[in-house]
């Protein structure tokens, strides 16, 4: 008996798929979710966008921009209006 046992734990140990069912599928590739959000309007072809969370204003190439999420996006036509509008500026692309 112990030895029949002893057996059972060897085999347990060495087969990785001993006791574990089938395996699950691969996940998808997530190919498709990106793309909706490449499709959505960016406010960033003026030049200046801002972040109403953080209050501060970045240059549109900023990398911070593409971190954003797009109801925190506010355009400004010039790193002046983001001034006037209470906006600080960036210290990773130093707007003004």
């Amino acid at each position: 008996m112990k030895a029949m046992l002893l057996t059972l734990l060897l085999a347990a140990a060495i087969t990785p798929s001993f006791g574990q069912g089938t395996p699950k599928p691969a996940k998808p590739a997530k190919a498709a979710a990106a793309a909706p959000a490449a499709a959505a309007p960016a406010p960033a072809a003026t030049g200046f966008v801002g972040n109403k969370g953080s209050k501060l204003c970045h240059k549109a190439d900023c990398k911070s921009v593409a971190k954003m999420k797009e109801a925190n996006k506010v355009s400004f036509a010039s790193a002046a209006d983001a001034q006037k509008a209470g906006y600080k500026a960036c210290k990773s692309c130093k707007p003004f």
